[in-house]
């Protein structure tokens, strides 16, 4: 079932509670696996989590692009971990390479594309609009989880059907041709 967001969509406020009672003391962030205060208060940590999509295709970077592919045997340590900032409850950066390569919603004319940015992730700025094209809201579903573009509303994190394609952004989460189903978990 997917979550209802409210009138503040296009910021980075959450799409479950109102302002004041968001930040009322400690969040609890990402499946309530670890703890962190607002930025501003205290910077909060980065965490590397494990993602693959439904298919099991594994995440991978493959000539400065980020792919999704079945990986095995020695091939299995070329996994990127996907580095999170949370920034609210269920909104967060996403980066890889220890946070080095910051996922990033970018349009470009007509077209909205998803883009590696050479970026550190805890350099980031949830108050910055810049910034915003970084984060990503997190929709759990179940085992599963969703990605949308905090940017592009309606835009969501995807893999193609097809092995060692690129990682992308759909506007049709149901496309029968798209992935934008995630098992994602801490490392």
């Amino acid at each position: 079932m997917r979550q209802e967001r409210g009138s503040k969509r296009m910021g980075f406020h959450s799409p479950l509670l109102p302002m004041d009672e968001m930040w009322a003391g400690v969040c609890t962030s990402v499946q309530q696996e670890t703890a962190c205060h607002p930025l501003g208060k205290r910077r909060c940590e980065m965490q590397a989590f494990r993602i693959w999509d439904v298919n099991q295709k594994i995440f991978y970077l493959r000539n400065n692009q980020l792919v999704a592919g079945y990986l095995q045997g020695p091939n299995t340590k070329l996994e990127e971990k996907i580095d999170v900032v949370p920034i609210e409850p269920h909104t967060m950066f996403l980066g890889i390479h220890g946070g080095k390569l910051c996922l990033a919603c970018v349009k470009s004319g007509d077209e909205i594309k998803l883009k590696l940015e050479a970026v550190n992730i805890t350099d980031l700025n949830q108050n910055r609009e810049q910034d915003k094209r970084f984060a990503f809201i997190r929709f759990d579903n179940g085992p599963t989880t969703s990605f949308e573009s905090a940017a592009c509303p309606g835009w969501f994190l995807c893999t193609s059907l097809e092995a060692d394609q690129p990682v992308g952004l759909t506007n049709m989460p149901t496309e029968a041709l798209k992935v934008t189903k995630f098992y994602f978990q801490q490392d």
